[in-house]
């Protein structure tokens, strides 16, 4: 993970690996090239030395995914140890809650070409490679192209994603599942 740059202040969404379960979503304190260590904050989240986490991160190349394990705590602080050979093309992309909100500025339709978006859509988990947004009923198709920028944690990110399957969810929401095509932070 060292060719990535500086990786401090850069949201970062943890999993616990044996559980499955989101456990802390904060920022990157320090990043340490060398060691492949990063300490994070972790107010009020209990995180016990030894566990095994997947991390996905919000750096300004994109979208890293990583597996480690927690460290030791320094008040509230937390070191975790990220393990090499962890792209995101040597295991399964694992699901991060996020709960993101976002505003499409504009839809790509197969035989339509560019349509306007300006509506809100919130990103409920993502991955390395997909992701999946509820959004209002009927303004996604499948085969879609949709552009949708959002804060997150203070950061700006835009994300160009291909939507691969739309199905209703409840009167007015559809739950829209995405390939990532482009994802754009800063």
């Amino acid at each position: 993970m060292g060719q990535n740059g500086d990786l401090k202040n850069c949201r970062i969404v943890i999993r616990d690996v044996s559980t499955g379960e989101t456990i802390a979503d904060t920022t990157i304190l320090t990043y340490d090239t060398i060691t492949e260590k990063v300490e994070i904050s972790v107010d009020q989240v209990e995180l016990p030395v030894g566990t095994v986490i997947s991390a996905l991160i919000f750096s300004p190349e994109g979208l890293l995914e990583n597996q480690g394990t927690v460290g030791d705590r320094d008040g509230e602080r937390v070191v975790i140890t990220f393990y090499e050979g962890t792209s995101k093309n040597d295991r399964q992309a694992l699901r991060y809650q996020v709960n993101i909100q976002g505003e499409v500025d504009s839809i790509t339709r197969p035989g339509e070409g560019k349509l306007p978006g300006e509506f809100m859509v919130t990103v409920l988990n993502m991955s390395s490679i997909g992701l999946l947004l509820q959004a209002p009923e009927g303004r996604i198709q499948r085969e879609d192209i949709v552009r949708f920028s959002a804060t997150t944690k203070g950061q700006r990110i835009i994300i160009t994603a291909l939507a691969t399957r739309v199905e209703q969810i409840e009167a007015g929401m559809e739950k829209v599942g995405c390939s990532i095509q482009l994802v754009n932070l800063g």
